[in-house]
């Protein structure tokens, strides 16, 4: 609708699930035994762990939503069950832009909803409504036509007319032709305003504002038909819905390129520019890189907190799926009296890890992604920093020297590998959001030797020798990705398996070549034709030992990585 009007529709696959309780216990008290992991039909099906916080799957639906309702403060009395409007996947596959969960209390009415909206970055960000705000009407430039959904509640009775409004402050990144101010507007039909309701019907508006209150965008998800029953559907129906459906899961992220195309070169819209999430959202996935960092990064905060005398406790969300909030503390002696120091660190984005390894110094890691950095830009989220003082003083981190750790003896090929490692270390790539003036007339440039870092001598001693090899060839493929390949792990995990596989071309290349260029022709053949030359080390010589080469260069190749 602003700055530039623009539209589109087009059709799209939506299922309904109950969420409801597996049994209750004999206080009365609704709970769940994780058996509504999967929903759904196997060609035809939504999984738990696919929605709301990352993991957690085997807690089942109803399980996750109790919990995430807890976490939002929500008590177990004030609702009872909750109906789930989503795009499954389909044949195993399913992007879902925004997923509805209507929640009813124990009269069966809809007192709240949640809004699980996702980004194309597998960002995800939970918006928990309680129709507390009823929206008001934005302004408008000209005659605007909003696609309201008053006719759909009309062409019902007026015994199940029943709307759900609510207003709150958008703060997640979705759209780059759309900052992150603003607020959002839903006006919601409820699908089942009695619990023996069989015609539920779909009707959603939700409306963006922009900081002005202008009307920005007005989007609506609604019921064309009547809702069907898979399992009413038998063979025949079945094989129609999935061959009338079968694609759309699969076209809706190029629908969403081909509509960004025609905003940005057509309507000539701005494009802002991907802030890192805040506390209230969830970073997207993080990768098998970021996975092994975590836990290193995880066992250095413990070696920390027990280098430190006085009582002190780090509770740490560390944006990994299936791990849940872990607690490190120093170990209490008897008789201490001295308060406890607690701190909460939050990961906001497993992107962190990936930064975290560029730094040398713990606290330079903190400074610049936590504390003096664009709120744009964090991906570390710390209650109290002023506290990070007692955990990164010099006097507790005797790491930062490579002193009060166990040496570990390395051979010399081992030592190679971490020295080539430390040669490759380079900042991180800059912010999206810079903090320093792009135009600035200086060059800013960090001219310090990079030794080891405070990280690296610890994975280097025996407290970290479990892991230290998988450690230095993810943090050296970090460090050649950002050199080298624009900052994309991916694109270096190309060009290894390009060079394992050209190696092990031309080992074959060899031994098809020592084989005379024939199948046929085996070794005695070979042999043969050496003892009717008149040097056998003429033969044998330079040819067999640049062979020999060619045939473990793949070996070579991984052995010089560390692997054995």
């Amino acid at each position: 609708m602003f700055p530039k009007r623009h539209a589109f529709k087009y059709s799209y696959l939506q299922c309904g699930f109950p969420i409801v309780p597996t049994s209750t216990t004999a206080d009365g008290t609704d709970v769940s035994d994780g058996r509504d992991q999967e929903l759904g039909s196997w060609w035809l099906r939504v999984r738990a762990n696919d929605y709301l916080e990352r993991g957690n799957g085997a807690l089942g639906f109803y399980g996750k939503l109790k919990l995430y309702l807890r976490e939002q403060q929500v008590k177990d009395s004030d609702w009872s069950y909750a109906y789930l409007i989503t795009a499954p996947r389909f044949l195993g596959y399913s992007f879902n832009p925004v997923s509805f969960w209507y929640i009813y209390d124990r009269e069966s009415q809809l007192t709240k909803m949640v809004l699980e909206v996702n980004n194309t970055f597998g960002e995800r960000r939970m918006y928990l409504l309680d129709g507390s705000s009823p929206p008001s009407p934005p302004r408008t430039s000209g005659s605007q036509s909003f696609p309201v959904s008053e006719q759909s509640e009309s062409e019902l009775p007026d015994v199940v007319k029943a709307r759900f409004t609510d207003v709150w402050t958008k703060d997640f990144h979705v759209s780059p032709f759309n900052s992150r101010k603003g607020s959002y507007a839903l006006k919601a039909l409820d699908p089942f305003p009695y619990v023996s309701y069989d015609a539920p019907i779909i009707d959603n508006t939700v409306t963006l504002k922009s900081s002005k209150d202008h009307a920005k965008l007005v989007a609506r998800l609604y019921s064309t038909g009547q809702a069907l029953d898979p399992s009413q559907l038998g063979f025949l129906g079945t094989v129609r819905l999935v061959s009338s459906w079968w694609w759309v899961g699969f076209v809706t992220f190029p629908r969403i390129l081909r509509e960004a195309t025609k905003l940005f070169f057509s309507r000539k819209l701005h494009v802002w520019l991907r802030p890192e999430v805040l506390t209230s959202s969830v970073g997207r996935f993080p990768t098998a890189s970021e996975i092994t960092l975590h836990g290193v990064f995880k066992d250095y905060l413990i070696h920390l907190v027990h280098g430190i005398e006085d009582p002190f406790c780090i509770t740490m969300k560390g944006a990994i799926p299936d791990i849940p909030t872990e607690t490190v503390m120093t170990r209490l002696e008897g008789g201490h009296d001295r308060a406890m120091t607690n701190i909460e660190i939050r990961v906001l984005t497993p992107a962190f890890y990936s930064r975290l390894v560029h730094y040398s110094f713990t606290s330079e890691a903190f400074d610049r992604e936590c504390v003096f950095t664009d709120e744009r830009n964090r991906t570390l989220w710390v209650c109290r920093p002023q506290l990070l003082a007692a955990l990164l003083l010099e006097k507790t981190t005797l790491q930062r020297q490579g002193k009060g750790l166990p040496v570990v003896n390395r051979s010399y090929l081992d030592e190679l590998r971490w020295a080539v490692m430390r040669k490759l270390r380079c900042p991180p790539a800059d912010p999206v959001y810079s903090v320093t003036p792009r135009n600035s007339a200086f060059n800013v440039d960090d001219i310090r030797s990079r030794p080891y870092s405070e990280l690296d001598n610890f994975v280097r001693s025996s407290k970290g020798r479990l892991y230290a090899g998988e450690y230095r060839r993810v943090v050296t493929k970090l460090f050649l990705a950002q050199r080298f390949c624009l900052g994309f792990p991916e694109v270096a995990t190309l060009v290894d398996l390009f060079l394992r596989v050209l190696l092990c071309y031309l080992a074959v290349l060899q031994l098809r070549i020592w084989g005379g260029g024939n199948e046929s022709t085996g070794q005695l053949e070979v042999l043969e034709k050496a003892m009717n030359r008149e040097s056998w080390l003429a033969y044998f010589g330079w040819p067999a030992s640049w062979s020999a080469v060619v045939l473990f260069a793949c070996h070579a190749y991984g052995l010089s990585k560390g692997y054995k």
